[in-house]
């Protein structure tokens, strides 16, 4: 293009004492706006698509007009404008309002694979050099746009488009951002890499404490209890489904975290969910998950159920024979299937999970009453595996005691001795909640305890302070025992004696049955309107809802 043509369209007047002294064949209409619109002391302004640039001389005004469409980059940025944005690490191109791209920074170009510069938008895509144009996109909308556009170059980058006005609110220029994100996708690649390294360590640690824990709380030292260690750690090193029975505080938890952590999901998760203190209602959605929207109180976007989050590792479902009967089929299908479905949800999600159950319940009896479904309790009843009652295994009395001791001591730091008169007398006693149960005793007389040394006589009146808690398996003398006990007589308003005596009607309840689903039953309540009375009078502390 020559010269001549280049500038054709470009203008010139001067002006002097408001009269026009030379000019070039520009059009008057054109000249008389110009000139309505100069204010004394502008240097360049704008007029209908025209640049002015007015220089004042001896001879008057000149007036210097070009039309925009003339511009190189050159015209309308600075050198150090071309600088700046040459500088930073994203592609920058601005473009006129026709779609003609005026400027493209040396990253864009290099990233993009091709020099854009006096090119039109439209013409560049008819091309084949681009998918798409974002400063077409920003043009017809008038608002900022991002797309992910290829480029010849077959990369593929996120661009951001902004429309800038002038005075009068009409479009001017559209300035583009070009993002390669082939840094920032290794980058993500890096960071998704270091989240597997850390939830690898986490796994691996959570491992290793779980394996502390068992070997600290797991006492076994008479030959009854010896059978059962040995037979976990035979059963550990297969993915068989096991139920464990036994009385309530035997250490049914303890045996599942054995069988866990000596097994070949002990790097992954074990997750426990007692049945007997989740409402019936809740459970279910505990146990499988649930989709948005399943029911009212659903949290936004769903819940994964325990049997998804703990793929790869052990369930433990602890007071299996509190479930009921409609979930008792569910999981029969886990056992099955290996597969879970959501609430609200027609979707199988497939997991990969050891399931470890325990009752105190007689699930054979259980079955025989139609109480529990006799397909499950095969599918469970796999591997059993029996935990005799403390009073069977005696021998494991002292050395549990000792090691009680020693947690008491760790936890509050008060040191305890016990004197053999003393020991030989909980060696003695009938713990009809077993491990559990003598665990409290013990940390209750060291805290109680005035003096370093445990006599015989603190041990023998903390086992006599509750009558009610001494193991007697006559069913009669249990009953003559509660029976003779003195309902106390409550104090204050009426208001205040009513809460006194429904608090106490409530502890009744919860020491009698196993679980909270069993006490509401007796009290003729719902389940969770139990829930809300036992915290309201803050009963979890004395009273234990789970095996």
């Amino acid at each position: 293009m020559s010269i001549t043509q280049l500038h054709k369209d470009e203008h010139f007047f001067i002006v002097k004492n408001d009269e026009v002294m030379i000019k070039s064949d520009i059009q008057i209409e054109l000249l008389e706006k110009i000139i309505k619109k100069y204010s004394k002391g502008t240097e360049s302004f704008e007029v209908e698509g025209y640049f002015v640039h007015v220089l004042e001389t001896s001879q008057g005004s000149l007036f210097y007009v070009k039309p925009f469409t003339q511009y190189s980059y050159i015209d309308f940025m600075n050198p150090l404008s071309i600088k700046v944005l040459n500088s930073i690490s994203d592609g920058v191109t601005v473009c006129g309002s026709d779609g003609k791209i005026l400027f493209q920074n040396d990253i864009d170009i290099e990233i993009v694979g091709i020099d854009l510069m006096g090119r039109y938008a439209k013409d560049v895509i008819a091309e084949g050099l681009m998918s798409d144009s974002i400063s077409m996109k920003v043009i017809e909308s008038k608002e900022k746009v991002t797309i992910l556009q290829t480029f010849i170059n077959g990369k593929c980058f996120l661009v951001s488009g902004k429309p800038i006005f002038d005075e009068y609110g009409e479009l001017q220029y559209v300035v583009a951002i070009t993002r390669d994100m082939t840094q920032l996708k290794l980058l993500e690649k890096e960071v998704k890499k270091l989240e597997v390294q850390n939830e690898n360590f986490k796994n691996k640690l959570q491992a290793l404490h779980n394996k502390e824990t068992t070997k600290s709380s797991l006492i076994a030292v008479s030959s009854e209890m010896m059978q059962v260690v040995k037979r976990v750690m035979r059963v550990a090193e297969v993915d068989s489904t096991v139920l464990i029975g036994g009385e309530s505080g035997v250490g049914k938890e303890e045996i599942t975290k054995l069988i866990h952590a000596n097994s070949r999901r002990n790097n992954k998760q074990i997750l426990t969910i007692n049945c007997s203190a989740i409402p019936d209602n809740l459970l279910e959605s505990e146990l499988f998950g649930y989709e948005a929207g399943a029911f009212t109180g659903a949290v936004r976007g769903g819940k994964a159920g325990l049997f998804e989050i703990a793929s790869g590792g052990t369930v433990f479902l602890d007071e299996i024979g509190e479930m009921p009967l409609l979930l008792q089929a569910k999981l029969l299908r886990v056992l099955q299937e290996s597969e879970v479905q959501r609430l609200g949800s027609g979707k199988p999600i497939p997991i990969d999970v050891r399931i470890i159950a325990a009752t105190n319940r007689n699930l054979a009896e259980m079955v025989r009453q139609g109480h529990f479904r006799e397909d499950l309790y095969y599918r469970l009843n796999i591997i059993p595996i029996e935990i005799p009652p403390l009073r069977y295994r005696r021998q494991d009395i002292i050395p549990l005691v000792y090691h009680f001791l020693a947690v008491v001591e760790e936890k509050y730091g008060i040191h305890r001795t016990i004197e053999s008169s003393a020991m030989k007398i909980l060696e003695c006693y009938d713990w009809s909640g077993n491990v559990r149960q003598l665990k409290n005793m013990v940390e209750r007389i060291c805290l109680l305890a005035t003096q370093p040394e445990i006599t015989a006589y603190i041990v023998q009146q903390e086992l006599d302070s509750n009558p009610i808690i001494r193991d007697i398996e006559n069913p009669v003398e249990i009953q003559n025992i509660q029976e003779q006990v003195v309902t106390p007589k409550f104090s204050g308003t009426l208001k205040e004696q009513v809460v006194a005596f429904e608090k106490k009607i409530i502890k009744e309840a919860l020491s009698k049955f196993p679980s909270i689903r069993q006490a509401a039953k007796s009290l003729g309540c719902d389940q969770s309107t139990l829930v809300r009375k036992i915290q309201k009078f803050q009963l979890t502390k004395q009273i234990s809802y789970k095996d």
